[in-house]
């Protein structure tokens, strides 16, 4: 008790600082402890309100005949670009066969 009225009354110690030190650093990590635990509580409450997302199961009528459009739309198009090339290289005068210098990886539908 002794020390801690000398370090008040300005007789600062290397002792003194050092418990100092030690009880401050002590409430900066207990502090930031239990902000992270106050976190991770926050995470748990809305992770279990939040609805889980469903795995789509296989795909319906409807989906099929979607995915069924979507190949013929892909088929069409790229149908027409390699009768655009074709004509091209006709009037190019080449009777080599017409490969096209792209590839379609994607077609989307623009509303």
């Amino acid at each position: 008790m002794m020390n801690f009225i000398s370090a008040v009354e300005g007789e600062l110690t290397f002792g003194d600082a050092a418990i100092v030190l030690a009880i401050g650093m002590a409430v900066i990590f207990i502090t930031l402890t239990v902000l992270i635990g106050l976190l991770y509580v926050i995470k748990l409450v809305v992770g279990a309100i939040e609805k889980p997302k469903q795995v789509p199961a296989a795909p319906t009528a409807t989906q099929a005949a979607e995915i069924q459009e979507d190949e013929e739309t892909v088929a069409a198009i790229t149908a027409a670009i390699t009768c655009i090339l074709m004509d091209e290289a006709q009037n190019e005068g080449t009777d080599e066969p017409v490969v096209a210098p792209f590839r379609i990886k994607k077609i989307k539908h623009i509303h």
